[in-house]
């Protein structure tokens, strides 16, 4: 995935308020979320409950390779974040950005 097209879908998320950080917020807010991001620093227990609940709830999963430093740093925001969940993205967004 192109690291600029990936960096331009997730600051509008953020821009158009359809972005939730945070394991407690995603799992929270499962519903109506089109795909889920998660940074290489989620930890173990939290992993595990994402993965479980995008697979029974049949949302896709993006594994990113960069840290939760570099996730919110993506993201454009100023704290770090471990996990993302974005809604109301396009079925061509998501492919693109599950398609490396």
């Amino acid at each position: 995935m192109n690291e600029k097209k990936l960096k331009k879908i997730l600051k509008e998320a953020v821009t158009d308020k359809k972005l939730k950080t945070g394991a407690k917020e995603v799992i929270q807010f499962i519903k109506g979320t089109n795909l889920i991001l998660t940074s290489t620093s989620l930890p173990g227990p939290s992993l595990d409950k994402v993965t479980r609940l995008s697979e029974e709830s049949n949302i896709p999963l993006y594994n990113y390779p960069g840290n939760s430093i570099l996730l919110g740093r993506l993201c454009s925001l100023s704290y770090r974040t471990s996990v993302v969940s974005l809604k109301n993205i396009s079925e061509d967004e998501v492919n693109s950005i599950l398609n490396n």
